[in-house]
């Protein structure tokens, strides 16, 4: 099976996609302030980084 750029653009911004929703449901399980603001800060860079290949992928025609 041969995998084409276009499918490895997805397939992370699936990945990123999934982090966030991860990210966001580890901070609810988190007493801690200071780590409940790091995880936060996770879950906001993954967004950030979905966004991008979101947009790349957008820019390439295709859908995320």
């Amino acid at each position: 099976m041969k995998f084409t750029d276009m499918d490895m653009l997805q397939d992370y911004e699936k990945d990123a996609r999934m982090a966030v929703i991860a990210y966001s449901l580890i901070q609810t399980e988190i007493f801690d302030e200071n780590l409940r603001k790091l995880v936060a800060a996770t879950a906001s860079e993954a967004a950030k980084s979905q966004k991008i290949f979101a947009d790349l992928i957008l820019a390439r025609g295709d859908r995320p």
